[in-house]
């Protein structure tokens, strides 16, 4: 007695309930499906802001008044920026 394919309903021979033609098809499907969760994934966290490759983002917080006096250079964001902030704390 001959087995059928659970999909097509085709004739086959071998082991397994889904024939070769149809195992394909379903692999081919998964692969377009996970592209696309892909795609999908990276444009929500570019409009998040995040930064996938790059490292994570930095988050900036409050500082406290006493902090305030004792900026270091990764409280800036570029060293020009800090040079400013030691220039102006020099006056």
């Amino acid at each position: 007695m001959p087995k059928y394919c659970h999909m097509c309903g085709r004739a086959m021979e071998g082991e397994g309930d889904i024939c070769e033609a149809c195992q394909e098809i379903i692999r081919a499907e998964a692969l377009g499906r996970q592209r696309k969760v892909a795609k999908e994934a990276q444009k929500e966290l570019e409009k998040l802001s995040v930064r996938e490759k790059k490292g994570p983002a930095v988050k900036r917080s409050v500082l406290s008044p006493k902090e305030e006096k004792n900026k270091k250079p990764h409280h800036f964001k570029s060293m020009a920026e800090y040079l400013r902030y030691l220039r102006e704390k020099e006056k």
